[in-house]
């Protein structure tokens, strides 16, 4: 790559250099977004600091690039940022040498004065060390070190490599590790309804779920708790990947280019280094789906689609750094149980759909989203913190029986996923016997009668947790 590659690269793709004011209506990537049936911004690049640097990261596909360019647009027409100080590449396939050639290709084509703003896509593609040289960058580069930087990227592999590389480095920034993730419940229920929730009923953290609040909240929402469990239902099948969301509300269909793409993402970005054949992939799928809510056995795994124990151990990891499943590791005193099997979920219904044939009752579905409920409001409350799996675990009685979700950060409160109405009063005895307060997550029954142990529909937990 040589410096005029960059430059040209750079001035064919900054489009608001030349057309500062029209340029967003061309933009593939905002089109879709604004052609889109329903309104949705998440708030995940608001708050930027001047000078801060900043790493944005969520699966493929879920909308980081349009959240940049969302961003983009907002400093032009706000008039905050000149448009020529702002500078927009994707580095995906790049090697971490090029972000200096980067630097000192855009020295000629912005201003040497004053403060820069830049957008860096798919940084974590890079695999050579670009934490290193992003912070060599700011140490060194009298240019880089002042201006806004805001990193993206589809991995979690280098996260705690880069927040260490890149400490006393961020600026100004607060909370300067944001993560993307699929729309969250309460904001899909309010596309959905045409008579949505009254939004005074505000979210609650995870150890506010107190008998007090979940009656006072219950009592507010009961009026809509039919819509609300037939909106959950639609999520389980929909997820929250805007274009999924978009096909279901145009077409009640799903969106089948999306789900190739993900098959692809999963079998050429994320198994980018295994030697697995297209068909080895679909089978781990179909296994991992079919295992959805048990203990994960790499060994069974292993004999099943023709691999080995630690093969499949690599490929979860692989999984998990790219935002396609989350491990709830068994938890022991509210820590996690690293060596004890763990339980893997998918961060997104979606990526269920991807090996076909595989059957998949609601039952666990509506576990492994009310857990993803869980996760992307305590992420909500402490932004980058997603990563940090050791927040929502399960937990084994000594009679072998499990509580589905736990944590350091739920102020006491178990909850068990039951989706049936009735049937669920033995999970309560389980729940009673472990001095938590518990919370049985059911299909649509509520029942707040007993103050150490709640019913409560899943839909309206959801709600009342998710964003």
């Amino acid at each position: 790559m040589k410096q005029g590659e960059v430059q040209h690269l750079l001035a064919a793709t900054n489009r608001w250099w030349r057309n500062p004011r029209g340029w967003a209506a061309d933009d593939p990537d905002l089109r879709e977004a604004e052609e889109a049936p329903f309104s949705y911004s998440p708030a995940v690049l608001e708050g930027l600091e001047p000078g801060g640097l900043y790493v944005l990261r969520g699966p493929r596909r879920v909308g980081k690039s349009v959240q940049i360019k969302r961003t983009i647009r907002r400093l032009i027409d706000a008039g905050e940022v000149e448009p020529r100080r702002i500078l927009h590449v994707s580095v995906d396939g790049w090697r971490a040498g090029n972000l200096g050639l980067l630097v000192d290709a855009a020295k000629q084509l912005l201003p040497a004065d004053g403060e820069r703003w830049w957008f860096i896509d798919e940084i974590t593609s890079i695999t050579d060390g670009w934490p290193e040289r992003i912070k060599w960058l700011r140490d060194n580069d009298a240019w880089f070190r002042n201006d806004t930087v805001v990193l993206t990227g589809s991995s979690a592999a280098s996260l705690t490599a880069s927040v260490k590389a890149l400490a006393d480095r961020r600026g100004r920034a607060t909370d300067p590790d944001r993560v993307l993730l699929p729309m969250g419940f309460r904001t899909f229920a309010g596309l959905l309804a045409t008579d949505p929730p009254p939004e005074d009923v505000g979210r609650l953290r995870i150890a506010d779920l107190t008998g007090a609040n979940l009656a006072k909240a219950a009592d507010a929402l009961v009026p809509w708790l039919g819509e609300l469990v037939s909106a959950w239902e639609t999520y389980l099948q929909v997820g929250g990947f805007p274009r999924s969301v978009a096909s279901h509300l145009s077409t009640r269909q799903a969106d089948e280019v999306l789900q190739r793409g993900l098959l692809d993402v999963v079998h050429g970005d994320a198994f980018s280094t295994a030697d697995w054949s297209r068909t080895q992939t679909i089978a781990f799928l179909a296994r991992l789906t079919e295992g959805l809510a048990s203990s994960t056995n790499h060994t069974a795994i292993a004999e099943d689609i023709d691999s080995s124990p630690a093969t499949v151990s690599r490929r979860l990891g692989d999984l998990r750094e790219a935002f396609i499943v989350w491990p709830s590791y068994r938890e022991d005193a509210l820590r996690p149980k690293l060596r004890a099997q763990q339980k893997v979920y998918f961060t997104d219904p979606i990526y269920t759909q991807l090996a076909p044939g595989v059957g998949l009752d609601l039952t666990r579905l509506s576990e492994q989203q009310l857990g993803m409920a869980l996760l992307r409001g305590l992420e909500h409350d402490e932004p980058g913190s997603y990563t940090d799996f050791a927040r929502v675990l399960h937990h084994r009685t000594p009679t072998r029986k499990e509580i589905d979700f736990v944590g350091p950060d739920f102020g006491g409160v178990a909850i068990e996923s039951k989706y049936v109405d009735g049937r669920w009063r033995r999970e309560a005895q389980t729940l009673q016997a472990t001095g938590w307060r518990g919370i049985i997550a059911t299909r649509s029954e509520l029942d707040l009668a007993d103050r150490q142990v709640a019913a409560v529909p899943t839909a309206l937990l959801a709600w009342l947790v998710d964003v």
